[in-house]
């Protein structure tokens, strides 16, 4: 079944590390890491606000797996006009031979992706802007939440993961980051005004959490194929926040 991350996930792409200093000195010589990203995606409020978008806005991922199913069904026989030896796929030489013959089924192709798209990005825009609204409202919290841990832990500096080649766990303090948002901000709006834009950060952590959500089913989808029939765990439980990224082992 298609997940609500895996639709929203269709059209998100991004970097972004926030770097931020304070003041004090201590945990790992006073300097620490966190992941704004990890941050909001584990966070209470951002969970609680995508269960209330996959209830609110049910109807229209619906129409989006409805409209993905129709795709298919009708790229299947134009395909197949395609697939000259009939082994059930069209080969990189098989294309550039349509191509190159103008079939009009290459143009067909086309028009019918581009018509989905454009379907799909008009019914997923109010569940994307509903997400992008909590992930904005989680992070307006997240400058008062890390002044909070590195005054109590007496950081100096808080830098992105990835500045680092090397540092130990107790130097991430992205969980302790979440959990003083979780204690102040349990719950976020998914209603922006109708004048609200998002902020680019925003938008890049969206895309960051799109991105870890497909991988994470890619990961799983790999792993059901190849776990034994008997015998083998679980995988991950689809949706789990995405864990900070921690800096390279040296080398």
């Amino acid at each position: 079944m298609i997940t609500k991350k895996a639709l929203l996930a269709a059209t998100l792409v991004a970097p972004a590390a926030l770097v931020f200093a304070t003041q004090a000195n201590a945990q790992a010589a006073g300097i620490a890491y966190a992941n704004p990203t990890s941050v909001v995606a584990s966070s209470k409020a951002f969970a609680a606000a995508n269960q209330q978008i996959s209830t609110t806005y049910k109807a229209a991922f619906d129409q989006m797996q409805q409209r993905r199913a129709a795709l298919e069904n009708e790229l299947k026989p134009l395909i197949a006009q395609l697939d000259t030896n009939k082994d059930g796929r069209v080969s990189e030489e098989e294309g550039k031979a349509a191509q190159t013959a103008k079939n009009p089924a290459v143009e067909k192709i086309r028009t019918a992706q581009t018509n989905a798209q454009n379907d799909m990005a008009r019914l997923s825009n109010p569940a994307a802007r509903a997400e992008l609204f909590a992930i904005e409202s989680v992070l307006r919290q997240y400058e008062a939440a890390q002044l909070r841990v590195v005054n109590a832990r007496k950081i100096s500096v808080v830098l992105s993961p990835e500045v680092f080649m090397y540092a130990p766990d107790s130097a991430n303090i992205s969980q302790a980051i979440v959990a003083e948002i979780d204690k102040t901000t349990p719950t976020v709006s998914i209603q922006p005004p109708a004048d609200w834009q998002p902020s680019r950060e925003t938008l890049a952590i969206q895309q960051q959490i799109a991105q870890a959500a497909q991988l994470q089913a890619y990961q799983q989808q790999a792993a059901a194929q190849q776990r034994p029939a008997a015998g083998a765990a679980p995988a991950p439980a689809a949706g789990t926040a995405p864990q900070a990224a921690k800096p390279a082992e040296p080398r």
